[in-house]
C-alpha cells in the first residue's frame, strides 16, 4: 500500500514553506549582489565571480559540513548556521545603505554568505527523506524543487521592482529577515535518526574517511555525483552572463534583470508540477538528463542571439524547465543511494561536485566573455552541454531507487566490554575462509567480488581476497579486511541495510546450495 502522500504531511509542508521563505530571500540576494557588481563596475570577470564567491565555500566546506552533520544535532547545527546567516546579511545591507559597498567588500559577504550555505544547505535536504517515506521520496523532492523555484519566480522579480523603486539596500535587509522562518521550524524539529546506542563517539577524521569509502564503493551515488559535474558546467552560464544580458546586450535596468530570472523560476515551477509525469514519459531519469541538458545548451544559444527581451523570455523560461528537471533527477538519484546514517554527507559530496562546477564554470564562462565576447561564451557553454549529455550516459541514474536502506536490526545486541570505553587503538582482522568444490571457485570469486562493496560502504578496511589453494579436491579461498577501530566492529552491523542482509542472504543461500563452507576468526592487530 503506498505511503501518505507528502502533501498531507503537515511538518514536511512547513518546512517546505520555511524553505521557501529562506530561499526567496537568497535570490533576492543572489540577484541585488549580481546587479550591485555591474553599478560598481565590474568587468564581465568580476559579475561571473559574485556566482563563483558564492559557490566556492560548497567545494570546501560540503564533505566536513555533512560530516559534522552526520555525527552532530542536526538540528543545532541549522539553528546556529542560519542565525549567523541572519548576522552576516544585516551587516552587509547596513554597507549598502550607507553607501560602503565595493566590489570587494561584496565578494567578502557573498563569500561569507557562501559559507553559511555550504554548512546548511546538506542538511536541509537531509532532512527531507526523515520526514516522508522513501517510496515518496522523488515526489518531496519535487514539491522541495516546485518551492525552491517558486521561490526563484518571485524572488528576483520582487527584487527588480525593490531596488528600482526603495533602493539597492532593501533587498539584502529582506535577505536578512528570511532566515527567521527556517530557525523557527526547525527549532520544533526533533531528530530522529538511528543512533550508535552505547558506542564512544565517532572521531571526526574516521567519519570522513568513511564517507569516501561509501562514495567511492557506492557506484549509485557516485554515478550522481559525476552527471551533476557534467550538467551544471555548462548550464552555470546561465547564471554566471544574465546580469550581463540584461544590461549589455539587452539595455535593460534591474527590473529586466529581475524578470529573466524570473522567467527561469517560472519553467522550473511549471516542470516541476509535472516532473513524476514528463520523466515517465521520457523513458526515466537517464534519457531526460541527456534530453533537457542538450535543450538547454539550445536556451543558451537563444539568449546569445536574443535582440530585445521579448526573444529572451521564452529562452530564459525553458532554460528553467530544463534545470529542474534535470536537478530532481541528480539530486532525486543521489537520495535513494542513501541511508539515514550517512544522509548528510552524502548529500554533501552532491552539492560540493554542483558547487565545483558552477565555481569553476562561472569563472570561465566570465573570462571568456571579456576576452572574446558575450556571444562566443554562451556559445561554448552551449557545447560543452551537447558534449556531457552524451558523456553522462556512461554513467546511469536510479541504480539504487528500489534498493531497502532501512536498517537491519535482527542481530543480537552489542555491548562494548567494562573498561573499554576508551579504544586501545587496535584494529581488528576479520578472516572468512571459504572451502568449496573447485568447480564454484569461479562464482565464488564473482560473489565475493560484490560483497567488497558492502564491506567497504560498512566502514571496512583494506580488503583482500587471497588467491584459492586446492587440497585433497577441496578448493580454500580467503576473504580479510580491517576494522579501524574494536568499536567499529560493533557499527559495522549497525551499518547493515535491509538491502545489505538480503544480499548476505542470498550469498549464504548460494554458499550452502554449492556445498561450500565458511569459517571465520577475528585477529587484533596492534597500532602504535
Amino acid at each position: 500500500m503506498p505511503s501518505p502522500s507528502p502533501w498531507r504531511n503537515t511538518f514536511f509542508l512547513l518546512f517546505v514553506g520555511a524553505a521557501f521563505v529562506s530561499n526567496t530571500g537568497t535570490w533576492l540576494f543572489n540577484v541585488a549582489a549580481g546587479w550591485l557588481m555591474t553599478d560598481l563596475g565590474g568587468s564581465a570577470l568580476s559579475v561571473s565571480l559574485v556566482q563563483t564567491a558564492n559557490l566556492l565555500p560548497l567545494v570546501l566546506l560540503a564533505v566536513p559540513a555533512g560530516t559534522l552533520g552526520d555525527l552532530g544535532d542536526r538540528r543545532r547545527i541549522l539553528l546556529i548556521t542560519q542565525s549567523a546567516l541572519i548576522a552576516v546579511n544585516a551587516v552587509f545591507a547596513y554597507l549598502v545603505q550607507g553607501e560602503l559597498a565595493t566590489a570587494e567588500w561584496l565578494l567578502v559577504f557573498t563569500l561569507l554568505n557562501g559559507i553559511g550555505t555550504a554548512l546548511s544547505a546538506p542538511l536541509i535536504t537531509a532532512v527531507i527523506p526523515q520526514l516522508v517515506a522513501r517510496d515518496r521520496l522523488s515526489t518531496a523532492m519535487s514539491i522541495g524543487g516546485i518551492s525552491f523555484n517558486s521561490a526563484r519566480a518571485i524572488g528576483p522579480i520582487l527584487c527588480g521592482w525593490l531596488i528600482t523603486t526603495y533602493g539597492m539596500s532593501l533587498p539584502f535587509w529582506i535577505d536578512a529577515v528570511s532566515f527567521v522562518a527556517v530557525v523557527a521550524v526547525i527549532f520544533f524539529w526533533s531528530d530522529d535518526r538511528h543512533r550508535d546506542g552505547n558506542m564512544p563517539p565517532r572521531v571526526f577524521q574516521f567519519a570522513m574517511g568513511d564517507s569516501l569509502r561509501f562514495l567511492r564503493y557506492t557506484p549509485a551515488l557516485y554515478n550522481s555525483v559525476l552527471r551533476a559535474i557534467l550538467f551544471f558546467m555548462g548550464a552555470g552560464a546561465l547564471w554566471a552572463l544574465l546580469p550581463l544580458v540584461a544590461k549589455e546586450q539587452l539595455g535593460g535596468d534591474a527590473s529586466l534583470y529581475g524578470y529573466l530570472v524570473g522567467a527561469v523560476g517560472v519553467g522550473a515551477v511549471v516542470s516541476g508540477l509535472a516532473y513524476d509525469e514528463v520523466a515517465a514519459w521520457m523513458g526515466g531519469s537517464n534519457r531526460l538528463t541527456v534530453i533537457v541538458s542538450i535543450l538547454f545548451g539550445g536556451c543558451l544559444i537563444g539568449l546569445a542571439l536574443a535582440p530585445a527581451p521579448g526573444w529572451a523570455y521564452p529562452a530564459c523560461a525553458l532554460a528553467g524547465v530544463c534545470w529542474q528537471l534535470a536537478f530532481t533527477s541528480l539530486i532525486s538519484s543521489a537520495q535513494y543511494a542513501l541511508p539515514k546514517w550517512f544522509g548528510v554527507r552524502g548529500m554533501a559530496y552532491y552539492f560540493m561536485a554542483m558547487g565545483l562546477s558552477l565555481a569553476l564554470g562561472s569563472a570561465l564562462w566570465g573570462w571568456l566573455a571579456d576576452a572574446l565576447s558575450l556571444a562566443t561564451a554562451h556559445f561554448v557553454a552551449a557545447g560543452v552541454c551537447l558534449v556531457t549529455a552524451f558523456v553522462g550516459r556512461r554513467f546511469p541514474l536510479d541504480q539504487a531507487k528500489g534498493a531497502d536502506l532501512e536498517a537491519f536490526t535482527q542481530y543480537p545486541e552489542l555491548h562494548v566490554p567494562a573498561g573499554e570505553g576508551e579504544d586501545p587503538g587496535g584494529m581488528l582482522l576479520i578472516r572468512n575462509r571459504y572451502e568449496i568444490d573447485p568447480e564454484h571457485v569461479g562464482e565464488l570469486r564473482k560473489r565475493l567480488l560484490k560483497l567488497r562493496n558492502k564491506r567497504y560502504r560498512s566502514g571496512s578496511l583494506r580488503w583482500h581476497l587471497y588467491q584459492p589453494l586446492e587440497v585433497n579436491g577441496t578448493a580454500t579461498i580467503v576473504e580479510s579486511y580491517a576494522e579501524i577501530k574494536y568499536t567499529a566492529l560493533h557499527r559495522h552491523d549497525e551499518r547493515i541495510t535491509q538491502a545489505d542482509n538480503e544480499a548476505l542472504d542470498e550469498f549464504s543461500k548460494w554458499l550452502e546450495a554449492a556445498g561450500g563452507q565458511c569459517s571465520q576468526e577475528v585477529l587484533e592487530e596492534v597500532t602504535g
